[in-house]
């Protein structure tokens, strides 16, 4: 009797492990990333239990991937039917793809010679839907005074294949902040705004950084403009735009270099494969910035990205295309956050240089990170808790920095359960 129960328990354990061999094959993935010995699940606020925010939350948007979508199988780009210049091709007639080093992937045109641009947009409800935001491959969230917050978008688009700056509107465009700035130097980009606060002008001339800034530039109406009815219905310092031709124009003026040659953004996983987060589920992640910005990203497994709501539950388009922002990858970065002392607006002190906590969040699923810079002008890196690098799935990326006093707290949920 001893001996059959003890055959019997191996069986049992045998056969959990067959299952989950077979669920592990059956996400198709190739990497996985998860806990550390000392992190639970615990560490995480909703994970596993019901959301407690006072937000409207949103249901996952009902869409269907297009055609040529970014997905893991290392699918090609579709030629749009307005290309200005036909795809280059190889002796048997293939098309010649390039690898974009913002997003990690395919496309038609390189480039990795193209130095992205990071605008600093107006975010404000009443500045929203904004213009190009959805061409951004990086979109950075920060805080500033008052409560509301700033978008850093990134992007190499505002270049045609042929080198010239596209008629493609951004904007509202708004001041930066040295944590901006800094950011921003984490991939190299020429930095565009309109004005700043005094501590930003100072970064700016410590580093000997280039700015395009529509504010306090002589040459700044040679490339920027105002839109005539943003400044009528929203006013003055809602209004001001930029075009990918204003942004080369002005570049070309102030002998900025909009040539370089850019590094990935990322470690990004190699073609065809997708990483597995093992920390658990994060379908539905809650952000509460503050009382007037709160956050909501929700999976759609039809297109494999994380849809855009903020401001309560307001679907984050772009007053171009309509389109909803969207992102394969989310990275939520805890930073310490405080008051610059003596500053009579309420500015805010970000500290996204030396080492932090977060979340890397994709395909429905997280896992916690570390993050590490050694100074304003230093790459992002991410690492596991343990220091092992990590690589991120290709496509474009959501960069929400948080303050370090909201980890643990109701105000970042990971997996907010839809009706409850």
């Amino acid at each position: 009797m001893k001996e059959h129960k003890k055959d019997s328990r191996f069986l049992r354990i045998l056969a959990f492990v067959f299952i989950l061999m077979l669920v592990f094959s059956s996400v198709g993935c190739d990497y996985v990333f998860g806990l550390t010995s000392d992190t639970t699940s615990a560490d995480v606020t909703g994970d596993d239990t019901p959301g407690s925010g006072d937000a409207t939350t949103v249901a996952p948007p009902d869409v269907t991937a297009p055609e040529g979508s970014n997905t893991t199988d290392d699918t090609l780009p579709v030629i749009p039917e307005d290309t200005t210049r036909a795809p280059e091709t190889n002796e048997q007639g293939d098309i010649i793809t390039y690898i974009d080093p913002l997003t990690g992937l395919r496309q038609l045109y390189d480039v990795s010679s193209v130095r992205p641009v990071s605008l600093v947009f107006d975010n404000v409800s009443i500045a929203a839907p904004q213009s190009g935001i959805s061409k951004m491959d990086i979109l950075i969230e920060t805080m500033v005074e008052g409560g509301i917050s700033r978008l850093v978008g990134i992007t190499n688009d505002h270049i045609d294949p042929d080198g010239n700056g596209t008629l493609d509107v951004y904007g509202p465009i708004r001041s930066t902040r040295p944590y901006m700035i800094s950011l921003s130097q984490a991939f190299g980009s020429l930095m565009v705004g309109g004005g700043g606060s005094p501590q930003a002008y100072e970064m700016i001339s410590k580093l000997g950084l280039n700015y395009l800034d529509g504010v306090n530039d002589r040459y700044a109406l040679q490339g920027f403009h105002r839109d005539v009815e943003r400044y009528k219905n929203d006013g003055y310092e809602h209004s001001l735009m930029i075009t990918g031709k204003g942004m080369t124009k002005l570049a070309e003026i102030n002998s900025f270099a909009t040539t370089q040659k850019t590094k990935e953004a990322f470690k990004f996983i190699e073609e065809g494969k997708s990483m597995y987060l093992a920390g658990g589920a994060a379908a539905h992640v809650i952000l509460k910035y503050s009382l007037y910005q709160q956050v909501q990203l929700v999976y759609s497994s039809q297109t494999g990205t994380y849809y855009r709501y903020q401001h309560g539950d307001v679907p984050h388009l772009d007053a171009e295309n309509g389109e909803q922002l969207n992102f394969k990858n989310v990275l939520i970065l805890f930073a310490n956050t405080s008051n610059i002392e003596g500053d009579t607006e309420g500015r805010l002190n970000i500290g996204v240089t030396g080492i932090g906590d977060g979340y890397y969040v994709s395909d429905g699923r997280y896992a916690p990170i570390k993050w590490s810079r050694a100074s304003d002008t230093s790459e992002l890196t991410i690492t596991g808790l343990g220091g092992e690098a990590i690589t991120l799935n290709r496509g474009k990326t959501f960069i929400s920095i948080v303050n370090s006093s909201l980890k643990g707290t109701s105000s970042v949920e990971l997996n907010f359960k839809v009706g409850n």
